[in-house]
Formats: structure tokens, C-alpha cells, sequence
């Protein structure tokens, strides 16, 4: 009797040990998946301009379908980023932003992703809504983008981060 004691507890302390690791990965991929947002690292100070030109959103990739919103938000997180900087934004001049590829996931394959994410945490990193731009001001072409691949993240929020990465790059 005592050795089938002991065979059980061992039992017992590798399921909990099974158990314990499998939350701990949870864990850490639930953190990485709060964490899945690109970043820049920290940016030097600089004299701010006197101000930065508004923004106009055109559409040129093709037979991409970009939703209605995506432009407004671009232009809401340019104004933001404006705004915080203390940059007043001048009327008479703009920067043309050219959305050159647009890949978003719909609310349905986002939930899906979610769901399954759950149980295997790297499927949320699969897909992800992306937008690429050029920005073009004062004769000057640079290339932008911005991706989320955390799946409860919309299009929405990429075109409010690009909008805010405008605004660095007429910042410069």
C-alpha cells in the first residue's frame, strides 16, 4: 500500500508540475500578447517647428478595400500627436500621406484568433492589420508603416499610430 502511495504522489507532483508550467507559459504569452505592439525606442529632444502642416489621406494600393474610417483616424492621430507636442498645425500648407498597402483582419478572424490563442498563444502573432504610407512634405518622400498583431487591436488603432508617425516624420 505504501508504494502505490508514493506512485501516486509522484503522479500527483508531475501533473502539478505539468500544470504549473503550462500557466507559467500562459503567463508570459499573455504578456507578450499585451506587449505585441511595435515600438520605437526613445527619441532625442529637439527645437520643436513653429508648426507642421495639416494632413491629406490618399488611397493608391491597388484593389485594396480600406475602411472609411482608416483615413479620419490617421488624421485624428496626427492632430493628437501635434497636440501634445504643443505644435499648432498650419492650414496653408499639407502633407500628402499615400496608403500604398493596407492588410486588415476582420472582427470575425480576430475573435477566431483570440479564441485559439487561448490554448496556443503564438497563433495571436500569425495575422496581423498593417498599413503602409509615404509621406510626402516639403519635397520630401519618406516611407512610413505600422502593424498590430495583437488580436483584440484594430485597423483603427494602426492608422491613429501611423497618423502619430506622420507627425514625427514632418516633425524632423
Amino acid at each position: 500500500m505504501a508504494h502505490q502511495c508514493r506512485a501516486t504522489t509522484h503522479i500527483n507532483d508531475n501533473i502539478m508540475n505539468d500544470f504549473t508550467r503550462l500557466v507559467a507559459l500562459g503567463l508570459i504569452s499573455a504578456g507578450s500578447l499585451l506587449a505585441g505592439c511595435t515600438t520605437e525606442g526613445p527619441t532625442a529632444s529637439r527645437a520643436q517647428p513653429k508648426s507642421v502642416p495639416d494632413i491629406s489621406v490618399v488611397i493608391d494600393c491597388g484593389e485594396c478595400q480600406v475602411r472609411p474610417s482608416v483615413p479620419e483616424a490617421i488624421h485624428k492621430g496626427y492632430v493628437a500627436a501635434a497636440s501634445k507636442a504643443g505644435v499648432p498645425i498650419a492650414g496653408d500648407t499639407k502633407v500628402t500621406l499615400t496608403i500604398k498597402d493596407y492588410t486588415e483582419r476582420g472582427l470575425a478572424e480576430r475573435s477566431a484568433i483570440f479564441v485559439v490563442s487561448l490554448l496556443v498563444p503564438p497563433v495571436a502573432f500569425v495575422l496581423k492589420d498593417e498599413i503602409k504610407a509615404d509621406a510626402l512634405a516639403d519635397g520630401k518622400l519618406v516611407s512610413l508603416e505600422y502593424h498590430y498583431r495583437v488580436p483584440f487591436r484594430g485597423i483603427e488603432d494602426v492608422a491613429q499610430k501611423l497618423g502619430e508617425r506622420t507627425f514625427e516624420a514632418v516633425d524632423r
